[in-house]
């Protein structure tokens, strides 16, 4: 499942306003379902999103007509230059395949909310206010501007070798209830109040998987090495979060210990953590949090929508199956995470082999899908058969659609699809069970835009992707050049680095959100191309690996022990 990180939300200056609803219509691609719900809560940003403030921001006269001509670059941004887990190449804007056919003004308004998180971050606060002066956002206005404004670099691989993954994930359905009974008894938890933080970087690397002294501080949890305190932290190997470098614990009586794992939570319940809804099948819902986010139909056709809240700290570790068919073994990503399976080749091969198939979130589903004849979301029995599909290896067939059923009053989806939830077997229980990671949600209100991703923002469909934020700056706009789900066409766009997730690893690695509903889902579940990525830096952008490949003129080619592209508390910290 996806491993999200607490989000705020962002409020948008009044200069990008006109932006963001102009765009509104264009955001959206006519292929991809439109949506409005997810991800979360940035934490991460939370501080510098208050920050902000909502009054008008002055716009400066209207500019004249820019020229297509490119900033020179600067002698730094001629350097290529590596952190611990990519290599950056300097790239021309020609390179980019598809970039003067790209429909760029469906990617503005994304790019408005990037500057609602960002506009006042160093070299974010001159484009950003000059991007709010475009009055007319046609397709080569746009790309002037980006020509202008950013230094485009293409994100490598380690080993220099510029081919990925891309995946895909939408926002999914289910069904719930605000009172337990009958079907509904498996809970959806809020965030729990006795979970705890503690920030690793406190603690030194000689000391750390040793019990030390620490005093708590709201929800912080404070290491105190060698000193007097009232508690011992005890968490043994626990890891700590790539972005934030924190852990995720509670207190057990003098001790500091990792979180509940999933298996408990089931068993034991969360009494220190509010049930937001309760819902019907524990498949369906352990796909929620894969995704990250969802909505949930109540009896009664109204809508709640989840946000994800946080997470309990432990690794996602999904079914392993363990299918007797013979071949080679490999593995495949659900949303980026392995997961053990026959026949497969591995998630890094250059060449897809099962190209073609469905795939929920990487994973191979099915041998085909049969396409969707309404615009619901898909049924529960497909959501459980995929999942199933995972935990034993076998292959997973999308049942046959039931004919358009009357449509509830509210929420305008088949309101007989509420009563139809098959339960998963005992076997997809307990292997669910078995993986230790959990995601809390938050309730957020219901409406057209997109969830709420890692940057605090709405995401928005097929212009938002999920990155690996230590390679991708989060709020960083990246063109994307991939494949079609199941088909030969090529994918090549502008879209901004928006959201992560928990196995989204890896230099050149993208989630691509494709938004709500079944057609939405029905792109996500085929999705595992191979890809290529360009950043985009705005110039000026203090990048402290560049200046030091810059500083020892290409000495061991580059190469930093930096994690971060750009060291920032809200965005991404170095582990020092």
């Amino acid at each position: 499942m996806i491993m999200r990180y607490s989000r705020g939300e962002v409020q948008v200056p009044a200069a990008w306003l006109v932006l963001l609803l102009a765009g509104c219509a264009a955001a959206q691609p006519a292929a991809i379902a439109t949506r409005g719900a997810n991800p979360p809560q940035a934490e991460h940003i939370e501080h510098a999103a208050q920050a902000r403030t909502t009054t008008a921001v002055s716009v400066p006269p209207a500019q004249p007509a820019a020229t297509d001509v490119p900033a020179p670059r600067s002698e730094a941004e001629r350097q290529a230059f590596s952190t611990r887990y990519a290599h950056f190449l300097p790239a021309s804007w020609t390179e980019l395949p598809g970039w003067r056919e790209d429909r760029l003004a469906e990617a503005w308004s994304a790019f408005g909310r990037s500057c609602a998180a960002l506009g006042r971050k160093p070299a974010w606060d001159g484009p950003c206010e000059r991007a709010a002066a475009i009055r007319t956002a046609s397709d080569e206005a746009i790309r002037q501007f980006f020509e202008r404004e950013f230094a485009l670099y293409e994100i490598r691989n380690t080993d220099r070798s510029p081919e990925g993954v891309i995946t895909g994930y939408y926002e999914p359905l289910i069904n719930g209830s605000r009172s337990q009974g009958g079907a509904f008894v498996y809970p959806v938890y809020g965030v729990p109040d006795d979970l705890l933080m503690l920030d690793i970087r406190q603690i030194p690397q000689e000391l750390r998987g040793k019990r030390v002294p620490a005093r708590i501080e709201g929800r912080s949890v404070i290491a105190v090495p060698g000193g007097d305190a009232p508690y011992l932290i005890d968490v043994g190997d626990l890891r700590a979060d790539v972005r934030d470098k924190k852990l995720r614990v509670r207190l057990e009586g003098e001790r500091i210990v990792p979180y509940a794992t999933r298996a408990e939570i089931e068993r034991d319940g969360l009494p220190n953590a509010r049930v937001l809804v309760w819902v019907d099948n524990p498949a369906a819902f352990y796909s929620m949090q894969i995704q990250g986010s969802g909505k949930v139909r109540l009896p009664d056709g109204k809508i709640v929508r989840l946000s994800y809240g946080e997470q309990n700290g432990h690794p996602f570790t999904p079914p392993a199956g363990k299918g007797n068919r013979g071949g080679k073994k490999g593995r495949v990503t659900t949303r980026g995470l392995s997961i053990d399976l026959p026949d497969v080749e591995d998630e890094m091969a250059g060449a897809d082999q099962n190209a073609g198939q469905p795939l929920t979130r990487g994973g191979r589903a099915a041998p085909a899908l049969r396409p969707v004849p309404r615009a619901d979301e898909p049924s529960a029995a497909d959501v459980e058969r995929l999942v199933e599909q995972l935990a034993t290896g076998k292959p997973a067939t999308i049942g046959p659609r039931r004919p358009p059923a009357r449509v509830a009053a509210a929420g305008g989806v088949p309101a007989s699809a509420v009563a139809r939830f098959p339960q998963p077997s005992a076997a997809l229980v307990n292997a669910i069970s078995a993986d230790p990671s959990y995601v809390f949600f938050r309730e957020i209100p219901d409406g057209p835009e997109g969830p709420i991703g890692a940057l605090g923002v709405s995401l928005t469909a097929g212009r938002s992707v999920a990155v690996d934020p230590r390679t991708t700056p989060l709020g960083y706009p990246v063109f994307m050049s991939t494949g079609e789900p199941g088909q030969t066409d090529s994918l090549n766009r502008l879209v901004m680095a928006q959201d992560t997730g928990g196995a989204i690893r890896g230099a050149v690695r993208a989630d691509y959100f494709w938004g709500f509903g079944a057609a939405a889902y029905e792109q996500a579940a085929r999705m595992k191309e191979s890809g290529r990525m360009w950043l985009m830096l705005p110039h000026g952008q203090q990048v402290a690996a560049r200046d030091q490949a810059l500083r020892t003129r290409g000495a061991s080619g580059g190469r930093s022990d930096l994690e971060c592209v750009i060291a920032d508390p809200d965005l991404c910290v170095e582990d020092r």
